[in-house]
């Protein structure tokens, strides 16, 4: 209960953390290029405390999720003024409304940055990666539903240590022990966290006619690898890349295929959350680093509500040559926002469906 309690609470401190980055992005700009901050707040309304500085007030609220900046001209309102959002050229406005996604990006790689400096866990495929490389193990990836790995209770992100107590070195050596043992019962010494458990599993056949047996796992040799701050940048910027071609492409075929099974919600990243704690530190960090990523891209779609939708907002302005009534695009934020929120509670629903089903 605690354990769970525990999740919950590191998920919205880490969320709250993701998204005031997001909005002291558009803080920033906005103060740069002139624009008045009418309210800085952490977490959201009601109002818990605040306080004016200048012309800004400060405020920390009762619902720790985040925060939110009020830019002055933003719906719109005090185009006649110069300190107004309103008021201030396209680009200014981009630059603006771009500017909390560019702050979870730079987030995101400095962690990744940080992460392969003090040492980033990763696959061991080369006898170069293997002789940098500590706290070498074999890693379970993947549990085939039904197989005799799921119903024994494997789970994924469990360390192989020991099969009928023979120490495992190489992904080749657990394969060659499993296939050995026919369909008799093996006995794994597997590693949860920081709890080492005995659990038995009995190979067989997972399909008809196959001439060998399985538990039906995937398995990777990991081990942390710590690089040189000068490789370190090279790689955080390189693992930046590679997980934003990652997330687009998930993106678009969802959207291609109507599929949205692989996205979830506050529910699931808590739940993974709570896994990612037991593996440590490392795992914990690059997950953070995926969330702001993954906020990043998000709030980027030319999506009504987010940040994205009022950038393509912006830049019809400036071809079209005049800017949509304020009201109109108002009004088509505010029914974004309510299909964005019909969609996280649908998700939500979902993600609890799964977490409670045997």
């Amino acid at each position: 209960m605690f354990e769970v309690l525990g999740a919950i609470i590191l998920f919205v401190v880490v969320l709250s953390v993701l998204v005031l980055i997001h909005e002291c992005g558009h803080f920033i700009v906005a103060r740069l290029f002139g624009v008045a901050v009418e309210e800085f707040g952490v977490g959201f309304p009601p109002r818990a405390w605040s306080t004016m500085r200048g012309k800004t007030r400060y405020s920390i609220n009762w619902l720790p999720l985040g925060g939110f900046v009020k830019l002055k001209g933003e719906q719109g309102e005090d185009a006649d003024t110069s300190d107004s959002f309103a008021s201030k050229p396209v680009w200014q406005r981009v630059c603006i409304l771009a500017a909390g996604v560019a702050s979870n990006l730079i987030l995101a790689v400095a962690i990744f940055i940080f992460s392969f400096a003090i040492g980033m866990p990763q696959v061991i495929d080369s006898s170069e990666d293997a002789a940098r490389a500590r706290d070498v193990s074999i890693h379970i990836t993947q549990v085939l539903s039904g197989s005799p790995a799921d119903q024994a209770g494997l789970r994924a992100g469990d360390r192989i240590l020991t099969l009928d107590g023979a120490a495992m070195g190489t992904v080749e050596e657990v394969q060659t022990t499993i296939r050995a043992h026919g369909d008799s019962s093996l006995t794994l010494s597997i590693a949860r966290g920081s709890d080492v458990l005995s659990i038995s599993a009995t190979p067989k056949a997972l399909r008809e006619n196959a001439d060998r047996v399985s538990l039906g796992i995937g398995l990777a040799r990991i081990g942390t690898i710590r690089y040189p701050l000068h490789i370190a940048i090279v790689k955080g910027m390189e693992m930046t890349g590679t997980m934003i071609v990652v997330m687009v492409t998930t993106i678009v075929d969802a959207f291609r295929h109507l599929a949205f099974d692989g996205f979830v919600g506050p529910v699931g990243i808590a739940a993974t959350t709570a896994t990612v704690t037991k593996l440590g530190v490392p795992y914990l960090l690059n997950l953070i680093a995926q969330l702001s990523l993954s906020l990043a891209i998000f709030n980027v779609l030319p999506i009504p509500a987010l940040d994205g939708g009022r950038i393509f907002f912006t830049v019809l302005e400036r071809v079209r040559g005049r800017s949509i009534k304020a009201s109109v695009e108002n009004m088509i934020h505010l029914i974004g926002f309510a299909v964005l929120m019909s969609a996280l509670l649908l998700v939500t629903f979902r993600d609890i469906t799964r977490l409670v089903s045997p």
